[in-house]
Formats: C-alpha cells, sequence, structure tokens
C-alpha cells in the first residue's frame, strides 16, 4: 500500500519537530525553535524505505505528550497535541518561567516554523488517511496556544504541594475521520502501525451525545463502572498499535429506530406475526375512519354538537399564584450558543474577566475556552490582554486603558 505517510504516524513526525530543537524551555539561550533540516533530524525522524512508515522517536524536552481526539456525532474530530514540561524545582523554576514565557509570547503572537510544520504535516496526515480509506477528508481550523498552569496535590490534611508546569497545545479539525454509519460511528481505519512512547498518551473522547459502545484494545482506561458511561478513553506508556486500533465504535444520537429494526431481524419467525398482527391494526384503523368520514357519515352526525377543542394547558402558577418562567428559562439557556454563554459571564462579571476565571465557571477545559476565545476574538466580539501571566478577557467597552487606542475618546 503506497501512502504519504502512514498515520501512524504523522504526529510523532510533529513530536520530533519539537524535540529536534532544544524546547520552549531552552528558548531564550537557543533562539527560536526550527524544525529540523534533512542534514539534522534525528535518524529515528527519517522516513523507513520505500516512504510509507515513520518510526518512533521518543519526545524530548517534554515530561508528557497526550494526543486528544474529540469525536462528533458527523464523523469529523477535533485533534490537540498537548506537550507538558514540569519545572521541577525552586533554584530553576524562575528562568525556567521567563524562557518559557519569552517563547509562548512568540508562539501564539507570530506564524512560527514550529506551528508551520504543524499545519504542513498535519494535512499530510489527513491526505494519507483519505488515500487510505476512500474517505473525502480536509484538515481545517487550526489553532494554537501555549501557557504556565499552576497545579495543586494534596500531601497531607492541611498541605497542599504547588507544581508548575509549562502547556503547549496545536489542534486541529479533521473532517471525515470517522467512519459513519446509520446507527454508529466507527474510529480506527485511518491509523496504521500506532506506536506510543513510554509518556506519551492518546485519548479518544466521545463528543455531543455520543456514547462508547466498544473498544479495541480493551486495556484502555475510563473513568465510571462501565465502558456506556464514559466521556473518554485513555490508552499510555511503552506499546504499539496493530493496523486500525485503537478503535472506537460509539452509538450514534436518535439511532433507537435502527437499533430496533436490527434486533428484530434476530426475532425469526415471530417477526412476522409482528407484521401480521401490525397489518391488522391498520385495517381496523382504515375501518373506523371510513366509518366517520367516510361517504354518508356527514348525514349522520348532523345533529352532533361538535366536541369541543382541547385548549392548552394553563402555565404553573408559582408561589405568588403567577405563572412560573422557569421553564421558558431552562428552554432559553438550552439554545444559547457557546459564544452566547460567555458573553453573558462576562456581563455578569462587569464586562472584564480572566481567561482562568471564564474556565472554571463554564466547567470546560482550557484548550477549549482558549480555542473559543480566539474565536471571538477573530470575530471582534471580545478583547484579550495579556497581564503578567494571565490573560484579560473584555466586551466591548469594557477594555482596560492600556488597550484602547490613543485615538478613541
Amino acid at each position: 500500500m503506497n501512502r504519504l505517510g502512514s498515520v501512524g504516524f504523522v504526529v510523532l513526525v510533529v513530536l520530533t519537530l519539537i524535540a529536534g530543537g532544544s524546547g520552549p524551555i531552552a528558548v531564550a539561550d537557543t533562539g527560536p525553535i526550527a524544525p529540523p533540516t534533512a542534514e539534522t533530524q534525528p535518524a529515528a525522524m527519517a522516513p523507513s524505505p520505500g516512504g510509507s512508515q515513520f518510526a518512533v522517536q521518543e519526545t524530548q524536552g517534554f515530561d508528557n505528550t497526550t494526543f486528544e481526539i474529540i469525536v462528533h456525532e458527523n464523523g469529523s474530530a477535533t485533534w490537540t497535541f498537548r506537550y507538558e514540561q514540569v519545572f521541577a524545582t525552586e533554584d530553576n523554576a524562575t528562568a525556567a518561567r521567563e524562557n518559557f514565557n519569552a517563547f509562548a509570547e512568540e508562539f501564539e503572537t507570530n506564524e512560527t516554523e514550529l506551528y508551520d510544520q504543524f499545519t504542513v504535516q498535519s494535512r499530510t496526515m489527513v491526505e494519507s488517511g483519505q488515500q487510505e480509506t476512500g474517505r473525502e477528508m480536509a484538515a481545517t481550523n487550526f489553532r494554537r496556544s501555549a501557557q504556565i498552569e499552576e497545579r495543586f496535590t494534596a500531601t497531607g490534611l492541611s498541605e497542599n504541594q504547588s507544581t508548575t508546569t509549562g502547556v503547549v497545545e496545536m489542534s486541529f479539525t479533521w473532517e471525515g475521520f470517522a467512519a459513519v454509519d446509520a446507527d454508529r460511528i466507527i474510529v480506527g481505519d485511518v491509523f496504521e502501525n500506532l506506536p506510543l512512547g513510554s509518556s506519551q498518551a492518546i485519548v479518544i473522547e466521545a463528543g455531543g451525545d455520543l456514547t462508547f459502545q466498544s473498544i479495541e484494545p480493551a486495556d484502555g482506561q475510563y473513568a465510571g463502572s462501565s465502558l456506556e458511561e464514559a466521556d473518554s478513553v485513555r490508552w499510555s506508556g511503552q506499546r504499539e498499535f496493530i493496523d486500525g486500533r485503537p478503535r472506537a465504535v460509539f452509538d450514534r444520537p436518535g439511532s433507537t429506530e435502527t437499533g430496533l429494526i436490527a434486533t428484530m431481524d434476530g426475532i425469526g419467525p415471530g417477526l412476522y406475526l409482528i407484521g401480521a398482527l401490525f397489518g391488522i391494526g391498520l385495517a381496523v384503523a382504515a375501518v373506523l375512519w371510513y366509518r366517520r368520514y367516510g361517504p354518508g357519515a356527514r348525514d349522520s352526525t348532523a345533529g352532533e354538537t361538535p366536541a369541543a377543542s382541547p385548549q392548552p394547558a394553563p402555565a404553573t402558577p408559582d408561589a405568588t399564584g403567577e405563572p412560573s418562567e422557569e421553564t421558558d428559562s431552562i428552554a432559553d439557556e438550552e439554545l444559547l450558543t457557546d459564544e452566547d454563554r460567555v458573553v453573558n459571564l462576562i456581563r455578569e462579571n462587569g464586562g472584564r474577566m480572566k481567561q482562568v476565571n471564564i474556565v472554571e465557571e463554564t466547567g470546560w477545559s482550557k484548550s477549549k475556552v482558549s480555542m473559543l476565545l480566539s474565536d471571538m476574538e477573530d470575530d471582534g466580539t471580545i478583547s484579550k490582554l495579556r497581564v503578567g501571566r494571565e490573560n484579560i478577557i473584555s466586551l466591548e467597552g469594557f477594555e482596560p486603558e492600556a488597550t484602547k487606542s490613543p485615538f478613541e475618546e
């Protein structure tokens, strides 16, 4: 099989773009991160003979690497590559923070070679998947972010240990990623010889109303008492998957009718009995309709008083005797988009909020909030100002003085 480059895994080539440099922690000493050239790239990154495989190279300069794949109901998927570097000791924490902040500012502000290479390799990966499966695919909606996160771990009854971590995320939407059937969505046919290093993990997450039906290999880790209740499944550690793995099958929302028909197919002769009863029911209904509305039915019913039209049930009164608006409020809330919810939240907090507080209030992941705010900033809905290690998010007219133009009155 001749492929542009194995989907298992062009992602690892993207990893080596970071590994090929000295990583963001050393950016102040080495200058901008640049992708490796043909002369300088590690041997483990080079294609094997025939150009159909990419060998594995352990990610250097990062403590943990996670490939997160959120599968959507239309078969597309949001891929996020998350790289984490822990600033281990107090002695180097200050210098590491400064180096990482310098890298983050450059990375988020400019189209760096690192990000350009990521987009190129992602598109190559998608082209390989299209060539392998025959489905129409595209790589769209590229995003990137870099930030420092503080984490607190309980070490005793009254003590918490703080860990400072530099996080780099790059993501895109893979259109046509999963195979879509009438009653299910299947993930896995784009993977070929997918390897993971000891500090790497791959996470498949059920987006929207999707629910897990089955996974392979079966040793994937998930929270909850059953796979059907899980939001995501994680495989990690040193391992290599066979072709078509990892594999996940999701039940599609609204496929109950299809599932019922599939179940009835296994009934055998009983299915014919059900069909016969259904036919008899239709015949009886037709006779009753003819007697009531057929020719001559008008004369027989002329002296009858028309039945009163059913009236809608009144709104349930609340404790004050007024109709309750709780149901309408809940319905309105469900119709809000994510952008509307963020705007309402910022407005309720005086027109200006820290990005970290938006994450806490919404309960969404940091990567989702970061990408959503980037879209809203592009649309002019909000403005973003970096103050120290934090982003201040403002609605129009509520921006801090430092963000306003000197020509504004």
